[in-house]
This record gives structure tokens, sequence and C-alpha cells, in this order.
């Protein structure tokens, strides 16, 4: 493989695990509004919730989903998609330092 199919590669692959993540978040998250009220922090922005297995809910407020902060997992999903969403920026940089 070429130098420029890896540089390629580089930055396709975080997107497309970005776009992994975006279609399978629906998916993971809970649609019915059973989300308790005490559970919503900060105006109803956050989602908080220990005993709460869903790793995404319906927001309260605007359109989409918002990570439950409580489940451990969806702060690893968080780190992969902050991570993949940095790659493409980073990656490039680094690979043409090293084979420059």
């Amino acid at each position: 493989m070429n130098e420029l199919a890896q540089l390629i590669l580089f930055i396709l692959a975080p997107i497309a695990l970005l776009v992994i993540v975006s279609l399978l978040q629906p998916l993971l998250a809970r649609r019915d509004d059973c989300t308790p009220e005490r559970c919503w922090k900060k105006d109803r922005k956050y989602y908080i919730n220990c005993a709460d297995p869903a790793l995404f809910v319906e927001k309260r407020v605007g359109i989409g989903y918002t990570p439950n902060f409580g489940n451990a997992w969806s702060w690893v999903v968080l780190i992969i998609v902050t991570f993949a969403s940095m790659a493409p920026v980073i990656l490039p940089f680094e690979y043409l330092r090293f084979h420059h």
C-alpha cells in the first residue's frame, strides 16, 4: 500500500467509525419517556442515572439524544467519538512527520 493510500485510510477510518456510531445511536437509545425527572441536571440538559442501563435517552429539550452520564459505557462511546473526530485532523500531520 502506498503512502497516499495509507493517508487516505487514516482519514476515512475515523469518519466511518463516526458514521457507524451515529447510525447505531437510535438503536442504543431509549425512546419511551420513563426517565425520572430527578435524574435530569442543569436545566434538563444532562441525564445522570446509574440505575438506567440505556446508553442514550431522548432529550427533554431540543431534538435528538443525550448520553446517560451515569452509565460507564456511554463515557466509553463519548471518548471513542471524541478521538475519532480528532483523528482525521491529527493523524495526517503525525503520518507526514514520520515519513518525511
